[in-house]
């Protein structure tokens, strides 16, 4: 029988796909850029991760179940950004943690990742949650049923599945050598081994464009957000969801810490000017009802709830000018994201509470049923000192929000 003269020819295009495909691997397993197989981690080679554009909480919970944390954090950007699990607050709990945190995200997902964690058989000694006031308001108008189906999620896939996307695809190889360039980029976009992101290109863009810039596009993207929010009402399932999270996470008798995010005081005069103050007043009323409902059907829960919003000094620190392009700020990077400098006096409160007031006002302030009233008599009192002292930025919230202005640019 003849031989075929294309078989040497298929022989050998299919050896080379085949290496190919092993090259490709072996790239990826070694440079491990979503530090999921730990085979070889080498200062100024691969011990710098990129940030997660992709299987974010299929990533962190991977990661997560492998470190088996002692404590862990969950919420969403605010939370992945401002709080550190190596902050020295956490030195007495004794173990390591983890910051479970995914932007974008909301209670569903924190109180999925501790439901796999769970199943596991992992439960940590204290849960951390940031707390999103937005998460609990209901959009303007339903989406039509058309629309509502275009915007829903694609359906998760299987571990195995994204396992193999992040060891053999284009992807997997772009962030591989992504990896590589980064090491000694002080400006890159990371992720610790911990979960949590400093956040380092900030830094390039606040010294590009200042950050007044930053302060001011923010405000403005988070102005049409709000204008899409009902002044109605809260959204009854999400705090339904919430009194679930809870009673999952107190049958596991956890040290649970709800922390009502320290939104810059820019955000909270955008919530006056759009109406939706009292909804954020009742939105914490509420959180500390479904809570004491959890004590009472588990007395022995831990649950406490610190609020720290308000306009402090801390909250209320001085948004540079569009002249001062090159000052800075030492709490936040924008209104809506907090940084470590901050988060880590946020978390020092958290672990060590104490009924008392602080050095430098109530900035972190227990919140129960006895303390509600106290607690807006405080931020009122806030409220008059920062419009005293930056009344420029409460001038510019409501010119976010008059119906003549909205699709024109806002100057000052």
């Amino acid at each position: 029988m003849t031989r075929s003269p294309f078989r040497f020819y298929l022989l050998t295009l299919l050896l080379l796909l085949v290496s190919g495909a092993i090259i490709v691997c072996v790239f990826v397993l070694i440079v491990d850029p979503y530090g999921v197989y730990g085979i070889v981690r080498r200062d100024h080679f691969n011990a710098v991760k990129p940030g997660l554009t992709r299987y974010q909480s299929q990533i962190k919970q991977e990661l997560a179940l492998r470190l088996r944390p002692q404590f862990i954090i969950l919420g969403n950007s605010r939370a992945e950004i401002g709080f550190d699990p190596r902050a020295s607050a956490f030195a007495p709990l004794g173990g390591a943690g983890y910051n479970l945190a995914i932007p974008g995200t909301g209670l569903a997902t924190s109180a999925s990742q501790f439901a796999q964690l769970l199943q596991a058989g992992v439960k940590p000694r204290t849960v951390i949650v940031g707390m999103e006031f937005i998460d609990f308001l209901n959009p303007v108008a339903a989406l039509p049923a058309r629309a509502a189906t275009a915007a829903a999620p694609a359906p998760a896939r299987g571990r195995a599945f994204w396992r193999f996307d992040t060891l053999f695809s284009l992807a997997s190889i772009r962030d591989a050598a992504h990896t590589l360039r980064i090491q000694h980029d002080g400006e890159a976009a990371t992720l610790s081994s911990d979960g949590f992101n400093p956040l380092l290109e900030y830094g390039a863009y606040v010294r590009h464009d200042g950050y007044h810039k930053l302060f001011r596009q923010r405000a403005q993207e988070n102005a049409v957000s709000f204008k899409r929010k009902s002044k109605s009402g809260l959204a009854t399932e999400d705090l339904l969801a919430l009194r679930t999270f809870l009673l999952a996470m107190a049958a596991t008798q956890a040290d649970i810490k709800l922390v009502i995010y320290p939104y810059h005081a820019q955000i909270l005069a955008m919530f006056e000017s759009a109406g939706l103050w009292p909804l954020f007043e009742a939105w914490k009323h509420q959180v500390v009802l479904e809570v004491d409902a959890v004590k009472k059907q588990n007395p022995s829960a831990s649950i406490s709830v610190t609020d720290f919003s308000g306009f402090g000094p801390y909250n209320c620190e001085p948004i540079p000018t569009q002249q001062q392009r090159h000052a800075s700020t030492r709490w936040y990077w924008e209104a809506g994201h907090f940084k470590k400098a901050l988060g880590d006096i946020v978390m020092q409160r958290v672990m060590t509470q104490k009924d008392s007031a602080p050095d430098d006002g109530q900035f972190g302030m227990p919140l129960t049923s006895a303390t509600l009233t106290a607690n807006r008599d405080r931020i009122a009192a806030e409220r008059s000192a920062c419009m005293g002292a930056q009344p420029e930025m409460f001038e510019f919230s409501k010119k976010l929000f008059e119906k003549s202005l909205e699709d024109a640019p806002i100057r000052r």
